[in-house]
């Protein structure tokens, strides 16, 4: 699904003649018939690495006036070194990636030795036991949560880098967990997929408006939620229809 943002379109210069278009370009960017990896994105191969605004321009094939108005206008987070030079995170640069729904270049994508996290919250323990099973059995890290309040409680340490989430829970569902997620920083842009029993017309209108990322209804073929979970990694935006029974 597209999550609905309310967003201006990025200006973008492409360094013609003083030229400017809207959007992103670049032949730079992800490929998104890229081998279909289970431990795609986050650039973890780079652990604490910071960009300077010509690598950040090269890497997302935009020009380098482009990246310092995204900077200037508040859209890219940037950090300056005592020598006023500006440098941006890896992690900031991804969640602007996350955030504006575009491709990720590969050397961001790139698979790397720390396997992707995963939150799977469902109050049945037989469904987060099989959660587990499926999601680590193709590579990726699980923490299990049993509602949506020990879920806010273990994203801070755990840091997922996408959250599977049931919807009927007790304590805290997942439409209110969702909404905390989003409220804070640091899981804001975090892909949240929606995985319940409920599939009536109503329930599917509910889960769109609430802004998950996609919706899986079980049963569910196993490979329907991890070819959800690559994309939404990847940074590609998935339509719900796509997703959903």
């Amino acid at each position: 699904m597209f999550r609905l943002v309310d967003l201006k379109p990025l200006a973008v210069d492409n360094g013609q003649n003083g030229a400017a278009s809207f959007g992103y370009h670049g032949n730079s960017v992800g490929n998104p018939k890229a081998p279909n990896s289970r431990r795609w994105l986050v650039g973890a191969s780079m652990p604490g690495k910071y960009f300077t605004t010509f690598e950040a321009s090269r890497l997302l094939g935009v020009s380098l006036p482009t990246i310092v108005n995204w900077i200037k206008a508040n859209r890219l987070k940037a950090h300056k070194t005592p020598g006023g030079h500006r440098r941006i995170s890896r992690e900031d640069l991804l969640g602007f990636l996350r955030k504006y729904q575009m491709p990720v270049p590969a050397e961001l994508a790139a698979e790397t030795d720390r396997a992707l996290r995963i939150l799977a919250v469902d109050d049945d323990p037989d469904e987060r036991d099989l959660l587990r099973a499926i999601l680590e059995g193709n590579g990726y890290e699980v923490e299990l949560a049993a509602n949506g309040f020990e879920a806010g409680l273990l994203v801070g340490a755990f840091k997922p880098d996408a959250v599977v989430m049931d919807l009927m829970m007790p304590a805290m569902d997942g439409f209110s967990a969702l909404a905390a997620l989003r409220k804070r920083e640091e899981t804001a842009d975090t892909p949240v997929v929606a995985c319940s029993g409920l599939s009536d017309p109503a329930s599917r209108q509910k889960v769109i408006a609430a802004g998950f990322d996609g919706h899986v209804v079980k049963p569910y073929p196993h490979e329907e939620l991890l070819d959800l979970l690559t994309r939404l990694l990847r940074g590609e935006p998935e339509r719900m229809a796509r997703s959903s029974h």
